[in-house]
């Protein structure tokens, strides 16, 4: 396998899970926020 196509190929390894970590926290931060009755306004719920 050629430098550049093993490069691609990890590149769009590399975006899929940046994307999928990106919606995990965003997700997970959004629970806790709920979770901590977070109200818009506020810079720390807790």
């Amino acid at each position: 396998m050629s430098l550049a196509a093993l490069f691609g190929f990890g590149s769009v390894i590399f975006i899929i899970v940046m994307t999928g970590a990106f919606v995990y926290g965003m997700t997970s931060l959004r629970a806790a926020a709920d979770r901590d009755n977070y109200r818009p306004g506020t810079t720390k719920a807790s």
